[in-house]
């Protein structure tokens, strides 16, 4: 299994090297989705379900190495259950982390990640990170589909999230798909950014 997750970074390290666009081309960011794990925007945030209960994450203070695959960032995490819960505010749990991806340690199947690589959402789910702001979309470091549906958004604020999930476009671990996710072509993307229109000067202000 060691060996296997050793392989499966490699991989990410590979295909995921986008130090790039997501970040760095500030009026069109996007989300990429698949193989096996998703590249975030910084701050932008992404919907997690399995079954009834939902939460969110996103990523900010992202720092690269030259190579794009190792360095640090932090996350914002909410569990909320059910989501449709009347009570559902009550059981809502907020969480901040680090994520710090350094060079692995050890040989083969005995290797293993000295850093900071788990992304907690509530006090049972967690996803593996390969990368500053690459996680996977099944459970831990896990190499199936564990049921795990993900939704990113136009979003940097949690109380802008539509919690009924309905607006949005979901996504599950799917080792044979890649698809680019601009955040601008989002439901709640277009509503901002004819928001922007109506308004140049507030729009102008929202991306500095």
């Amino acid at each position: 299994m060691r060996h296997a997750i050793f392989l499966l970074a490699i991989c990410a390290c590979t295909f995921w090297n986008e130090p790039a666009e997501a970040d760095t081309e500030p009026y069109s960011p996007s989300f990429l989705v698949g193989p096996l794990a998703l590249n975030v925007p910084e701050g932008y945030l992404v919907l997690v379900r399995k079954g009834s209960d939902i939460g969110a994450f996103r990523i900010v203070d992202i720092k690269r190495d030259s190579s794009g695959n190792l360095g640090s960032s932090r996350y914002e995490s909410y569990f909320r259950g059910k989501g449709n819960d009347a009570d559902v505010q009550a059981r809502e749990v907020s969480r901040v982390g680090e994520i710090n991806v350094k060079h692995m340690r050890g040989i083969h199947a005995f290797a293993w990640q000295p850093g900071k690589d788990r992304l907690w959402i509530g006090k049972k789910w967690w996803f593996g990170c390969y990368t500053p702001s690459l996680v996977n979309m099944s459970s831990g470091f896990s190499e199936t589909d564990t049921g795990y549906e993900f939704a990113p958004t136009a979003s940097k604020n949690i109380a802008e999230i539509d919690w009924s999930g309905k607006q949005y476009k979901w996504y599950r671990f799917d080792p044979n798909s890649t698809v680019r996710v601009w955040v601008s072509e989002l439901p709640d993307g277009k509503q901002k950014k004819e928001h922007d229109r109506a308004d140049p000067t507030e729009g102008r202000a929202e991306t500095r």
